[in-house]
């Protein structure tokens, strides 16, 4: 596995490089064999069987989820070191999991010593490579040390038990070096990467430990099988989260639906946490004060009214939690919500359409992340965003209005692919706000679509409205320069009039 990295990193650098050459081939050359070993050890375990087959199942399915992650990863990030660290990772992952540890097994010891060693150099790592900050490289040699260590363990060269418990601070290293990463870098793409993969950890993490400490309050008694396939449900499925949380990072598939994807995760938590909290609490009180007052029957309806009363604030539970969720992880689309419309009012006020346009499309850009955005008012280009006018213009040649009755649609255009129809107070079509791909190229999510949609009778409200005043001013000063000259010519025909007298 030392293969993977360089003995020695030259002075100066600072990530680690692209995988070519000799550990191109040496990555080529274990990925195969780990493969072949995973699917050995699945299959091995289906032979000889040392639990349920509903358990046996639910591993099947992890295993299939890691072969395919890995092989993704191999596939489609060939010379990404961080990428092939992981790949190689989670092959050996389906491999100790596989393993009876309880038989105290050498070589599934030393399976797992490797896993561990090239999962917390990846998580310290990621997303590219890179030795930031600068304690990074002083916990990369811990890392290789708790391996070396678990290693002598495992072989009997070691009569000490000190592996585990410094295996589990050097990954809580790794994910400290992850915030702090996340903390240090400006918004873009790797920002989004590493959203991604927070939100894998956490979930997979949370799922993992739940299962942990449902094994130990379980410990010494007599479980149902459904209760040991639930346990052993949330452990799978914990690692599944997880590792695709890695792969929707690597690959960079759809990055800014990062926040929308973590607002969700927080209110199906939040939601769940407060209906079982409520259920519970409701539960104990009624049957508590139901034995008191009415006897000791009133505790089976206990259970039924406790339900009753969780399903009655399930509604405006979701709703608070939701606009919870918004306003903390999607900030950006929240304020944008709230704040366009009294800046819309205030605009309508005095302001002309271009500095209104100016104003409002670089919040646009920014609360739904566009990398370009335009303004149509009556065929018209009033504004661009993020390209200039005489590109948007060039851009525009093409595009034509598409007959449609949806408020916010998608088009096959790769310059402007979300088109917005602005209505005038009357129902027609009169502007359109036209914005272009993401950073990433993606198109943009259910809760940008939902946030467009909202400010849009605000917004074409105040349009029209700064539109139409404008109109009426013009008029207003071409009736005025008419009035002049007519004055002009009267005042010129009245002074020839007194010269011939």
């Amino acid at each position: 596995m030392s293969l993977m990295l360089p003995a020695q990193l030259p002075a100066g650098t600072t990530s680690l490089p692209p995988l070519g050459g000799r550990l191109l081939a040496a990555y080529r050359l274990m990925w195969w064999p780990l493969l072949f070993s995973a699917l050995a050890a699945v299959a091995w375990s289906w032979i000889e069987p040392a639990t349920s087959t509903e358990i046996l199942v639910l591993r099947l399915m992890k295993s299939v989820v890691l072969v395919t992650v890995s092989t993704i990863l191999f596939r489609r990030r060939g010379r990404d070191p961080v990428a092939a660290m992981l790949s190689l990772a989670f092959l050996l992952w389906i491999s100790s999991s596989s393993f009876d540890f309880a038989a105290a097994s050498v070589w599934a010891a030393l399976v797992d010593r490797c896993r561990f060693l090239l999962f917390a150099l990846a998580l310290l790592l990621f997303p590219n490579g890179e030795w930031r900050p600068g304690w990074t490289r002083p916990t990369a040699l811990i890392i290789v040390a708790t391996f070396l260590l678990g290693i002598a363990e495992a072989v009997g060269l070691l009569s000490s038990s000190f592996y585990l418990p410094v295996a589990i601070a050097c990954v809580l290293a790794a994910l400290a070096a992850l915030s702090q990463r996340y903390r240090s870098i400006e918004a873009g793409a790797q920002k989004q990467q590493l959203k991604w993969v927070t939100l894998g950890l956490v979930v997979g993490i949370a799922l993992i430990l739940s299962a942990r400490a449902g094994a130990e309050l379980a410990a010494g008694r007599t479980m149902p099988v459904i209760g040991s396939v639930a346990i052993e449900g949330l452990f799978q499925l914990g690692i599944i989260v997880l590792s695709l949380g890695f792969l929707t990072s690597l690959l960079r598939f759809r990055l800014y639906d990062a926040e929308a994807a973590i607002s969700r995760s927080a209110a199906y938590a939040g939601l769940t946490l407060a209906l079982v909290g409520t259920f519970a609490a409701s539960e104990t009180i009624i049957q508590t004060l139901g034995q008191r007052y009415f006897g000791a029957g009133v505790g089976d309806l206990s259970g039924a009214i406790a339900a009753a009363i969780a399903a009655v604030l399930l509604t405006p539970l979701h709703s608070r939690i939701s606009d919870w969720a918004e306003r903390h992880f999607q900030h950006e689309l929240a304020l944008f919500k709230q704040e366009l419309p009294d800046l819309l009012l205030t605009l309508s006020a005095g302001a002309s359409v271009k500095r209104l346009a100016n104003s409002v499309l670089p919040r646009i850009e920014q609360a739904v992340q566009s990398t370009r955005a335009a303004l149509l008012v009556d065929k018209r280009l009033v504004a661009a965003q993020g390209i200039d006018v005489a590109a948007a213009r060039r851009l525009l040649n093409s595009w034509r209005p598409p007959e449609t009755e949806e408020p916010v649609g998608r088009d096959d255009d790769e310059a402007f692919p979300l088109h917005m129809a602005l209505r005038c107070p009357l129902g027609g079509i009169r502007g359109w706000l036209l914005l272009g791909p993401r950073p990433d190229g993606s198109y943009y999510g259910k809760d940008d679509v939902e946030a467009l949609t909202a400010i849009a009778p605000s917004l074409q409200r105040t349009l029209f409205q700064v539109v139409e005043r404008e109109r009426e001013e013009g008029r207003r000063m071409a009736d005025n320069r008419e009035l002049r000259s007519a004055l002009g010519l009267v005042s010129a025909r009245l002074s020839a009039l007194e010269r011939l007298r």
